[in-house]
């Protein structure tokens, strides 16, 4: 019995309905399923696949999405920095399963679970389920030609939703657009790393004090770049007892972390010591970071390091200068505080204590010191 000929409103199959269907290929029993579930107002993942020994697939399944329970190892994480998400797996049994028959050379149904733990999603909330958001090859390559001419992203999701008569037809959401197009640029292309190589080579010719160092990968492509000119290598020199080490998150054109290396000088202003931009934000490329930073300022430590308490920083640090004094920025813990502690007064009670210390421990290393 061909899928087609269910003859029956999606809404009313049961599995008496389905077991026995049988689909020419796997995709179309995937289709199917996919098809059935936006009807119906529930999300689709993939399930289980089980293998011949030649290594084909025979068996093929897939679920609701909110099949199953998150794992304890997740909720009762000691290390969690973040708040975890929302809940979605709940227990759902809904599931669709199909096998490949070597007789017929056909996928035949073999369970089909139509009941749900949980509300289906309604005609306004549909095209938000994750499994029915996908923006095609042609709506990303005409969104990439239109960004090329000058259009904002803003624009461009505009546009898509007037062409198909409303943002609820588009097929992905607004956020699915901006993470597409922003996939297609991140990193740094051959063209911009030799053109921002020869520049910085150049650089040399104006300041002989000018230093730079960057990484390739297997495929030859620039991972990681650091740089630091004459004026921040003299201001290090001079002011380099405190060392402020932070990253911005991917607020450039190629989507890579920027990693600013900043002091004070004796006037109270800030004064930049290097940058660098980088791939990843693990321990390993904090590391590199550091170490060229150490190179380009004669292996010379600072007296105390502040950072945002990034782990990945924080290991690179203890590795690197263990003996270096190592705080995290006020600034950080105030804004940590303002997301997580819900108390009324709390933050401008440790905003003061905060500032009474500073104060006291500067009394004392004036007045401590002139005695």
């Amino acid at each position: 019995m061909e899928s087609a000929n269910i003859g029956k409103d999606p809404s009313d199959l049961l599995e008496e309905d389905m077991v026995g269907v049988e689909f020419k290929s796997v995709e179309k029993a995937e289709s199917f399923y996919h098809i059935y579930s936006k009807i119906i107002g529930f999300s689709v993942r993939k399930n289980q696949c089980r293998k011949n020994q030649a290594g084909i697939v025979t068996t093929r399944s897939w679920c609701c999405s909110n099949k199953g329970f998150r794992r304890t190892k997740y909720i009762k994480n000691p290390n969690r920095v973040r708040e975890p998400r929302s809940e979605i797996r709940i227990g759902c049994r809904a599931m669709f399963r199909v096998c490949y028959s070597k007789i017929t050379k056909l996928w035949v149904v073999k369970e089909f679970r139509a009941n749900h733990n949980h509300c289906m999603a309604t005609d306004m909330q549909k095209h938000f389920l994750r499994s029915h958001r996908k923006i095609s090859a042609a709506k990303l390559e005409q969104a990439k030609l239109l960004k090329k001419a000058g259009m904002k992203t803003s624009e461009i999701w505009n546009l898509f939703v007037h062409q198909n008569g409303g943002w609820d037809k588009v097929g992905c959401t607004k956020k699915d657009l901006y993470n597409s197009l922003a996939a297609g640029r991140r990193g740094v292309d051959d063209l911009d790393a030799n053109t921002t190589l020869t520049f910085l080579q150049s650089k040399l010719d104006i300041d002989p004090e000018f230093f730079y160092a960057y990484m390739v990968d297997e495929e030859s492509r620039l991972t990681h770049l650091f740089w630091a000119d004459g004026a921040s290598r003299f201001d290090y020199e001079l002011f380099g007892d405190s060392l402020a080490f932070d990253s911005t998150y991917k607020t450039n054109r190629c989507q890579m972390p920027l990693v600013v290396l900043v002091g004070s000088n004796n006037h109270g202003m800030t004064c930049v010591f290097g940058f660098a931009l980088i791939q990843n934000e693990t321990a390993e490329t904090y590391t590199w970071v550091l170490q060229k930073f150490l190179e380009c300022m004669k292996d010379k430590l600072p007296e105390t390091i502040l950072t945002d308490g990034c782990r990945s920083m924080n290991k690179a640090i203890e590795d690197l200068m263990p003996s270096v004094v190592h705080r995290t920025c006020s600034w950080h813990i105030l804004n940590n505080a303002i997301k997580h502690v819900h108390e009324e007064g709390f933050v401008g009670e440790l905003r003061n204590l905060i500032k009474r210390y500073i104060s006291n421990l500067l009394v004392t290393l004036i007045y401590g010191a002139s005695g």
